[in-house]
């Protein structure tokens, strides 16, 4: 149980800035405050009845959604699950080049993805002391303490806007990324 509430935890906040807020706060706050102990009076108190409330609408984990997109418009795990053994690389190039092509009209279509760090490849930049490490990381030894100045190896990329599709279906068809396709024979 513990390992789904983390994974959809992940998850959740990965894709939505308000859940990843919300999620650092409960880890960062202390334990006494996290578990909520019922107080002698509240305890006491009858409960009163409410009414159930009504059944939330089924939803698609955000990741499923993405890749169900990444699915029907480029063939994206079509072609990351084929056995490319058998093809040449120049085979394996040909069928790769129209499917990132749509996989990357597909993100521009969904996501705003930008670079984090605004420079390019090689270039000197200023690491800040309070870094964090999903920003930055050092590749061999960092410096003993305090950020500093390092060499850009990869600028990074970050999510600035997310829109993707609004899924619809049955809570049972909630982990379908493609459906099974299928002709009269």
């Amino acid at each position: 149980m513990r390992l789904g509430i983390a994974l959809r935890a992940f998850w959740k906040a990965l894709f939505d800035r308000a859940a990843a807020e919300r999620v650092a706060i409960a880890l960062d706050a202390p334990i006494d405050a996290r578990i909520e102990q019922p107080t002698p009076a509240a305890a006491s108190e009858p409960t009163a009845k409410t009414a159930p409330s009504p059944k939330p609408a089924p939803a698609q984990n955000p990741a499923i959604t993405l890749l169900a997109t990444l699915q029907r418009d480029a063939r994206l795990i079509d072609l990351i699950y084929e056995d490319l053994d058998q093809y040449q690389d120049a085979q394996v190039g040909a069928a790769a080049r129209p499917c990132l092509k749509q996989c990357r009209q597909s993100l521009d279509r969904i996501l705003k993805i930008d670079k984090l760090v605004a420079s390019n490849e090689s270039e000197a930049i200023t690491v800040p002391a309070d870094a964090s490490v999903a920003r930055y990381r050092w590749i061999g030894e960092s410096p003993a303490s305090d950020g500093g100045t390092a060499k850009l190896v990869h600028p990074g990329w970050q999510a600035t806007e997310m829109q993707l599709p609004q899924w619809s279906g049955q809570a049972a068809d909630a982990e379908i990324i493609a459906p099974a396709q299928v002709s009269a024979s």
